[in-house]
């Protein structure tokens, strides 16, 4: 989609899979990409990118208990395995 909100995310997650609490998004953009998503309901990854456009940035939500990072997506498996082990 061409604007990711927390409205588009709750639509695709419903509509795709088994609602937003059940999702993740993995996105290397923290205002597009992980802030709706979370404010959605869904899990929010960044695996951030040397090259960003500037009216990206945003500040990471870290006080968010569902926002993780990860340096590259080689790290996404073991912390999908490591999501589902919680209670």
């Amino acid at each position: 989609v061409s604007h990711k909100t927390p409205q588009v995310y709750r639509a695709a997650f419903a509509r795709h899979g088994a609602g937003a609490d059940r999702s993740m998004m993995v996105g290397n953009s923290l205002k597009s990409d992980v802030l709706p998503a979370l404010e959605a309901g869904a899990w929010a990854v960044h695996v951030p990118h040397a090259l960003t456009w500037a009216l990206e940035h945003a500040e990471a939500p870290t006080n968010a208990a569902r926002f993780r990072s990860i340096p590259d997506l080689e790290q996404l498996p073991t912390l999908v395995h490591q999501l589902r082990e919680l209670p």
